[in-house]
């Protein structure tokens, strides 16, 4: 196990645990949606999330390219990586419209 302590150059460190992709229907779309479930090894909270969205981008040549950017998707914090992907995720489906 890493030890914050040993780089302290570093002022947080958190170690992505668990990543899960998705695609979800947001605003008549089909999103892909990226969730990271981070550990930060000196923080009470054991576990929180880091969400993503691609979206595509034009570039000068007017080539489309996909990145991820930060998605607003609020903060979930728990003592398991599923347990706040299971948050996540159902904060995630009040945006979405039932199937």
């Amino acid at each position: 196990m890493l030890v914050p302590l040993d780089y302290p150059f570093c002022s947080e460190m958190y170690i992505v645990e668990k990543t899960i992709h998705i695609v979800a229907r947001i605003a008549g779309h089909d999103r892909h949606i990226r969730i990271e479930a981070l550990h930060n090894p000196t923080s009470a909270t054991a576990y929180s999330t880091r969400s993503y969205i691609k979206v595509r981008i034009t570039n000068d040549r007017g080539e489309q390219t996909g990145t991820w950017v930060d998605y607003d998707l609020p903060l979930a914090s728990g003592s398991t990586a599923d347990e706040v992907l299971t948050k996540a995720l159902w904060i995630l489906g009040k945006r979405c419209p039932e199937k």
